[in-house]
């Protein structure tokens, strides 16, 4: 019984595992890769951090410029202090060369929330 439970289990993972779709592969430079493992994706959690912690302390500065209109201010702050260093490190593919990494939009529709003015 054992036995069977085992080569079941075994069964179901190796058949529902996703197949990975064939995807054009972009010939790299090595140097680069083990330039970027190296030094770029430590230096960006870095960036990532300190940009992190620059934006929670400058959010009151922050919360002033956000008063008049457009009301953009911590959006535009987030994204240069903290989402473009973090999708740099964390999202862009291994020896992409592109700096400022811009990663592909989301097909999904956004949630809009009751808090969330329409535009004009």
């Amino acid at each position: 019984m054992k036995k069977r439970t085992c080569i079941f289990i075994l069964l179901s993972l190796v058949f529902s595992c996703p197949v990975a779709n064939a995807q054009p592969i972009e010939a790299s430079d090595p140097g680069f890769v083990l330039l970027d493992v190296l030094f770029y994706r430590p230096l960006g959690f870095a960036a990532t951090v300190v940009g992190t912690g620059l934006f929670i302390g400058i959010s009151p500065l922050t919360a002033l410029a956000s008063i008049p209109h457009p009301h953009d201010a911590f959006i535009k702050t987030g994204n240069i202090l903290v989402l473009a260093p973090g999708a740099y490190t964390f999202i862009r593919p291994l020896g992409d060369r592109r700096f400022p990494y811009v990663p592909p939009s989301y097909k999904h529709k956004r949630i809009v929330s009751d808090n969330d003015v329409p535009p004009k």
